[in-house]
Formats: structure tokens, sequence, C-alpha cells
């Protein structure tokens, strides 16, 4: 078997000859359903390979069905492949299927074919030329407007020396081994003695035996499942590229012949999440005879996939024929696609295509879809350079680009992604926060969000009995624009390195600003400090007056006044500890942690480390968190920022 592989797919009307033609190329019948057989015609799709029509490359080829009734199989064949066989009758001429199998190809970007006019023996040489102008008519606005035109006969063998020829001129398409394994499903089934087989076409990536995949949609996380086995071109193999047509053999527990099956992905982890909502580059065919309204319910097939949705113009009321608008497929249920991925529209009957397109978001948003900031983000997207596209982005979104979204949107594994900082690639780029909360902004808009918080802390308004400063926790709310969360913090590490403002706990405040407790408050402070912890444990208000024989109203009234003096921090709604009570707490997680060897650690860890309860510890816990000690993934957490930052500052000032 070649290296190399080039993936060819047939179209045309029914009956046209397609199976006939490969089966005379490659010596295979590729229609392989009993059904086919007894009926004459392909039902779904077929494959077939030859090793001599180009040299040194494999040459795969995927029949698809010409029949109206079928073009949800065709439409899943047409996915990523390399070039297009168009065949065409030549005693009937181009038919509805030929025009609208063109359509569809011109669609989903394939711009290397050939065109064979068959039976060419049924028919007198002047009626052949009528046709192939004809046929030549119908492909001048498309993207095969170049394609070669032979005329050939499966029966007598005519003509097939040129079409083999045209077929090793074919331009080879460039296929980088970049980003994380994709391939769309088109097949499922069980082989005895090794379990279920799924193939498809591998859209990027590399993928090996005994690699971790996920296949999606499927329930909240996907179906996780490992290769047991892999063939490309129907050969065994040991890893399969972008371009290769797989079967790959999947075991895991969860992995079940029921539930994975045509329309799913088998994909790399990261990339198993889903969406409904889908911005694209919508075109509608000049064919159509009415403009496309807003909101009008299709149905949209994207990689092997045929999901009813409704179509959101963002730019228009309406779309008028041939036109071309951004777009959000709002669909029924999620789908997992990426930036670049080809989707097609038909009528809400399913009887027509009347568009389609190429996803630039694959996490469109519910509100705010047509705004124009929101449109400059989507049209950055079109960029195919990734720098350029994340440059382009940065300019607009002045809150920040989550870089963890760009890269599950445009496919980008962590190298890919951690190169997009090299020196002089996006300039005035800052990357800010890590693991799932990576993000990226230019300096300028950061000095912008830095003056804004500061504003923020300098117009609160504080006094004995109100709190100091700003809950960090609350600051993506509260200023304009809602910043992520991680250009925020990259902000705020500005204003503490320049001495502007300090953390307390969950709160920023303005450095220095403290408030002086009256004479009474303090006496009252001398009596209520070391009954805090008295019990070993942090202790509740309530605890605290019947400790002491304070009015519960007024010891609740007097840590708040306690709080604005930076005293004490609140916990939660009942409790409150001081700074260096809680950096303690902290620094025991940071130890336990330490000595684990582990990155992550569960409550469980924390109430041994700490000596807490467990129901103490998750209220510690949800504490940190919003301090931003720590951030939760799953049931465990993870340790944002040392605890002396957080906490100790705060207990020295």
């Amino acid at each position: 078997m070649a290296e190399s592989t080039m993936i060819i797919a047939t179209a045309g009307h029914v009956d046209h000859g397609k199976t006939s033609l490969l089966k005379r190329l490659t010596g295979v019948d590729t229609d392989r359903l009993p059904e086919e057989k007894r009926r004459g015609l392909t039902i779904d799709l077929g494959f077939a390979y030859a090793d001599a029509l180009r040299p040194g490359e494999t040459t795969g080829f995927v029949d698809v069905p010409g029949h109206e009734k079928f073009i949800r199989n065709m439409l899943a064949g047409v996915t990523a492949i390399d070039a297009a066989l168009l065949v065409v009758a030549a005693d009937d001429g181009p038919m509805p299927q030929t025009r609208e199998h063109l359509a569809i190809l011109d669609l989903v970007g394939v711009r290397t074919g050939i065109v064979a006019i068959t039976k060419t023996d049924l028919v007198e040489a002047d009626w052949l030329d009528e046709v192939i102008a004809e046929t030549r008519a119908l492909l001048e606005p498309t993207g095969l407007d170049e394609a070669p035109v032979v005329a050939v006969s499966s029966t007598t063998g005519a003509g097939f020396d040129r079409l083999t020829e045209a077929i090793g001129h074919l331009r080879a398409v460039e296929k980088p081994a970049c980003g994380g394994f994709r391939m769309a499903i088109d097949r499922s089934f069980i082989v005895g003695g090794a379990g279920l087989v799924v193939t498809g076409l591998a859209q990027s990536g590399i993928l090996k035996a005994g690699d971790r995949l996920a296949v999606s949609p499927a329930g909240p996380k996907g179906i996780g499942a490992r290769v047991r086995g892999l063939k490309v071109q129907d050969a065994p193999a040991a890893e399969a590229r972008p371009g290769d047509r797989c079967a790959v053999n999947l075991a895991g527990a969860d992995v079940d012949r029921a539930a994975i099956g045509r329309g799913q992905w088998l994909v790399a982890p990261d990339l198993r999440s889903v969406s409904r909502r889908l911005d694209i580059d919508l075109r509608l065919l000049a064919s159509e005879t009415r403009p496309l309204r807003h909101w009008t319910p299709v149905h949209v097939h994207a990689g092997t996939a045929d999901i009813p949705g409704r179509v959101a113009l963002l730019e228009a009321g309406t779309l008028a024929p041939g036109g071309q608008v951004l777009a959000q497929l709002v669909l029924d249920r999620g789908i997992c696609v990426c930036r670049g991925d080809a989707v097609i529209l038909r009528d809400q009957s399913a009887r027509r295509t009347i568009g389609g397109g190429t996803v630039l978001d694959c996490q469109g948003p519910q509100r705010g879809r047509g705004t124009p900031q929101r449109l400059s983000m989507v049209r950055a997207q079109r960029r195919p350079n990734h720098a350029e596209a994340l440059a382009a982005l940065l300019e607009v979104a002045a809150d920040g680009v989550d870089l963890r979204a760009l890269a599950r949107n445009r496919n980008l594994a962590a190298d890919e992604l951690d190169g997009l900082e090299a020196p002089g690639r996006v300039p005035g780029l800052v990357r800010a926060g890590g693991g799932d909360g990576q993000a990226a902004i230019l300096d300028r808009h950061l000095a912008g969000l830095t003056e804004a918080i500061r504003a923020a802390l300098t117009g609160r308004a504080e006094g004995r009995n109100s709190e100091s400063g700003l809950p960090a926790a609350a600051l993506p709310r509260l200023l304009p624009g809602r910043p992520l969360a991680a250009c925020i913090d990259a902000a705020l590490d500005r204003l503490i390195r320049d001495g502007i403002a300090e953390r307390r706990g969950e709160r920023i405040v303005l450095a220095g600003r403290r408030i002086e407790l009256e004479p009474r408050d303090a006496r009252l402070w001398a009596r209520i400090e070391p009954a805090l912890t008295a019990s070993g444990r942090p202790r509740t208000v309530w605890e605290v007056s019947e400790a002491l024989g304070i009015a519960h109203n007024e010891a609740a009234r007097f840590f708040k006044r306690a709080q604005a003096a930076g005293l004490v921090m609140q916990v939660s709604k009942n409790r409150f500890l001081t700074p260096a009570a809680l950096e303690s707490l902290a620094m025991a997680a940071e130890t336990g942690l330490a000595t684990s060897g582990d990155d992550r650690f569960t409550v469980a860890d924390f109430r041994d480390w700490s000596g807490l309860g467990r129901n103490l510890s998750v209220e510690m816990l949800e504490y940190f968190d919003r301090a931003g000690f720590t951030r939760r993934a799953g049931n465990e957490r993870v340790i944002r920022r040392p605890a002396a930052e957080i906490f100790g500052a705060a207990g020295r000032g």
C-alpha cells in the first residue's frame, strides 16, 4: 500500500453509471448491500482502492448514491474528500441530481475533479458533443470550472486510458497533520473477535493504536474509547493521517454498538465539546426562486450528521438567491464541529439543497450575536492563518480572547497555541491565566482595564459600617464589557505590583486604605479575636456571641466594622476569620498538595490536611475559590495563586 492517499468521491444522477465506472477502474463492486444488488442502484456509501492510478499514492474512491431519496447518504460521503468524479450519462445528459450534487460539491469547497461522460456507446457523436457542451456550461460558475471532461464507456472500455491519465494528473491536496485527531463516522459495525469498528475519513491530526479518543456527541462528556486496532485504505496500519480512509477498532467500558454510529465524530478528547449554535459564512444557491428569510427552518448537514435547525441571519433580514451573509445556525441538538467545516442546508422537508457554507465559530453566543463587535469577531475568524486571526480578534476584543475557546474552535494543539506567542507573531499580545482559564489581551487594552478597576475602587464609598473594596469574583460583571477573569487577574497583578491595590481575601482594596476601630470596638475586638478559634475550629458569629455573652445582632454589626478595618474576612454568611487564620488553612492545602506530589486535591484531602470537618472544609474551599486561591476542576481543585499572596499581605497590612 502506498504511503500517501487521494480520496475521490463520485457524484451524479441515479443510474448514470458511477458504480460500473468504479468497477472498471478498480475491479471492485462498491455495491455491498443485498438490496443494492437486488435493485441495481447504490443506496449507501461504497468504497474501493487502487494503487496503480497515481504513482506512489493510493487512490481511494467513495461511491455515493445518486437517487434523491438517498441524498443524505451522499452528503455523508463527500466529507473531507480531495477531489470529485462527476458522472453524467451520455444518453440522459445532466439531470436534477447532477445539478444538486454539483452544487453540493461547490458548497463544500471541492475545487479539484474530473467529469466522466459515461455510456458513450449508446449515443451518436453529435449528441455526445451536445451533452459535453451542456455539462461544461453547468461547471462554469463552480469551483470545478476547469475540470477535464472525459468521455468513456464502462461496457467497451473506451476512454478509460484518458480517464486514468486525468486521475494521475489531479493536483495533490496538502494535508498538514496538525491539531487533534478528527474523523466523521460514516459506518459502525461489529467484527467477530475484535468488537466495534467505526470508519470514516481522517480530517486532522495523527492516530495510532493505543490512543485515547472520544465519540461525540454522546451524553454530557462523550464516550471515552481506546484505539485497539487500525486499518488505513483497507490495510493494517501503524498510524492514520489526514485524508486517510480509516477503520478504527474501538475498546472501552462505554463503547456500545447501539450508542455509536453515523452522525457522530471520533475526536481527540479536547475536541469532544458540542454546540447548538454555529456562526457561519452562508451562501444561498442562485437557483433558489425566493430570498431566504431570517429564522427559516432547515436541515443542517455537517460531517455525517443531519440535524434540524433554524437560520438566524446576522447582517440582514433576508438573503437573496446567490447572495452571501454571516448567519448563525441554531440547531435542535448539539453537534461536534470546528472552524472550517463545511455545512449544507436543505429545506425543511429535506427535499432540496438550498445553500451552505463554512463554520467560522463553533460556539456562537445566544445573546448579542448580531452586535457590531460580535460580527467583527466572527469576520476575524475568516482568516486561515491562526496568528492573523488572533491579532484581528484582539483588536476588537478589548475584554480579552479566551485562548482555550480559540484552540477548540480552530483545532489547535498545545504547541500550536503556544507558538502564537512567538516574538513578532502577534504584536502587543499579553497572555494571562493558565489551564482552562488561558486568555490573551493586547497590552493597550490591558492598560485600559487596569485603569477601569482603579477607578471602580476609587469610587467605592467606604465607612465604618461598609465593606472595603470590591469582591474580586464580581469584577467581571461590575466592569463594562464583562472582561475575562484571567485578564482581570492580570490587571489586578499590575495594580498590586505598582502598590495601588492589594488583596484582602476575596476582596480587592486600595493599598494603604484602613479604617481604625473606635476605642469601644477595639476593646470588643480584644475579647472576640481569641474566641474566634478557641474551640480549635473557625466559629460562627452566633457561636462567638454565645461564648462571650454578646447579643447576636451586636456581634454581627461589629464583624462588619471589623471587616471594613481589615481585621477579618467574611468566609460565609455567618462566619468570619482573620487573615492569619485563612493563610494558615491555605498553607495547609499548599503543604499537603506538595507532599502528595499531585497537582489537584479533593475535599477529603483538605479535610485531612486541615483537621476540619467535611462540611466546614467545603465551606472553606468555596471561599478559597472566590478569593482566587483555588479553582474547582470537577470534584477536585487546583491552586491558582500562593496563599501568602492573597492572605499574607492583608494580615501584614
